[in-house]
């Protein structure tokens, strides 16, 4: 219930956060004192570095795999389709305000439809044929199938660096292409899928959103 009260918040203050994301992104500037790192329980964009889409889900569902909602990236920066809140995984939580550590397992859920990030090898990508990446779940149905550990240098996730997000069950990175693109009923975004080669592909850091202070 508690972290269901921090969501309702959260969206009120992320309507403005939305509407002013186009400016924020053209003269970003550097976290004030406290919010320099991703806490628990923040609400945020992730940015993918090599093409500076968003991360984005929607209730479209795939059309062959799994399909469960697909995950793709879309260029806009104003899409409250693209906010994502972290929690912890299943079996230990996640304090809110605590700073994420570099190799912390977390689960993200999409705010708009609380699916959670998920992936698993049993289902090609759409368009690459890599390891397929979905949106699957509630608020009540979670598995090991969304936790991800965090890869970044140093002791935290910073929000100014670059990370990658590694399956634990498949040991994949989040990943894209940049290159392959849907058509209708999504056209012109791009695909996610999981990849086990690290590169820059699959980096990514945190961008427009609502973040809790560190604790």
């Amino acid at each position: 219930r508690g972290h269901i009260r921090v969501t309702m918040a959260v969206r009120v203050l992320l309507l403005a956060l939305c509407a002013a994301a186009v400016l924020a992104e053209r003269e970003r500037e550097p976290p004030s004192k406290g919010y320099e790192y991703v806490t628990c329980g923040s609400v945020m964009k992730l940015s993918h570095l090599p093409t500076e889409f968003r991360l984005h889900s929607h209730k479209v569902q795939y059309g062959s795999g799994s399909k469960q909602q697909s995950v793709t990236m879309v260029s806009a920066v104003d899409d409250h389709n693209s906010l994502w809140q972290v929690f912890g995984d299943p079996e230990n939580g996640c304090v809110r305000g605590a700073k994420i550590k570099c190799g912390r397992q977390v689960r993200l859920q999409h705010v708009a439809t609380k699916a959670w990030l998920h992936s698993h090898s049993s289902h090609q990508s759409p368009l690459s044929n890599n390891q397929e990446v979905s949106a699957f779940g509630d608020e009540n149905n979670s598995d090991l199938g969304d936790v991800w550990r965090i890869e970044c240098d140093g002791t935290y996730w910073e929000r100014e660096s670059a990370v990658r997000l590694k399956h634990l069950q498949t040991n994949q990175f989040l990943h894209s292409t940049g290159q392959h693109q849907y058509g209708q009923p999504i056209a012109g975004q791009r695909e996610v899928s999981a990849n086990a080669r690290a590169s820059n592909l699959n980096q990514w850091r945190a961008m427009e959103g609502y973040f809790i202070k560190a604790q």
